[in-house]
C-alpha cells in the first residue's frame, strides 16, 4: 500500500509542473489602442527587447519581466492577425538578425527596461500573480479563443492594411 500512496504522490509531484507549463503569469498590458502601423511599430520593440535581453550580457531580465515581454508580443501579433510563420518571419527573424550586428547589444539593452516600463505603464505588471493555477487556466483560455478566432478567418497575407 505503501507503493501506491508513493507512487501517486510522485505522480502528483511530476504533473504539477506540467500543469503550469514551467511559466510565470502576470498581469498583462491593454494592448487595444494599438492598431496598424503603431502596433507593428511596438511589436518589432518588444520583439527585439526580448530577443535582446536573452542574449546580450548585462540585458538580462527576471521570469516575470519576461513574461511580460513574450505574452504582450503575442498580443499584439494576435491583433495584428499575424501566422505564426509570418510572425516569426518578420519579428523574430529580423530581431535575431539584429544580434549578428555588433553594436546591437550595446545600442539595444538600454531600452529592455524602457519597453517593460511601457507595458507596465499600459496596465502590465512584474510581479507573479498570485494564482498561478487560475492564470494558467485564463491563459489557456485566452490562447483557445485565439486558436477557434483564427480557424473561422482567413489565412493572413501578414501585413496590416492602411490608408
Amino acid at each position: 500500500m505503501n507503493r501506491f500512496y508513493a507512487a501517486t504522490a510522485l505522480c502528483f509531484a511530476l504533473t504539477a509542473p506540467a500543469l503550469a507549463d514551467g511559466k510565470i503569469y502576470v498581469q498583462l498590458p491593454d494592448l487595444s489602442s494599438y492598431q496598424g502601423q503603431e502596433a507593428e511599430d511596438f511589436l518589432h520593440e518588444v520583439v527585439l527587447a526580448n530577443v535582446v535581453s536573452s542574449n546580450c550580457t548585462g540585458a538580462e531580465i527576471s521570469d516575470e519581466e519576461w513574461s511580460l515581454l513574450t505574452d504582450s508580443a503575442d498580443i499584439l501579433a494576435h491583433q495584428l492577425g499575424l501566422s505564426t510563420d509570418v510572425y516569426d518571419e518578420q519579428y523574430y527573424g529580423p530581431a535575431f538578425d539584429a544580434l549578428d550586428q555588433n553594436e546591437t547589444c550595446y545600442i539595444e539593452s538600454p531600452n529592455v527596461p524602457v519597453i517593460i516600463d511601457k507595458l507596465v505603464a499600459l496596465g502590465g505588471s512584474t510581479v507573479a500573480l498570485p494564482d498561478q493555477d487560475q492564470a494558467y487556466e485564463d491563459y489557456q483560455a485566452m490562447r483557445a479563443a485565439w486558436d477557434a478566432e483564427a480557424a473561422t478567418e482567413a489565412p493572413s497575407t501578414g501585413k496590416t492594411k492602411t490608408k
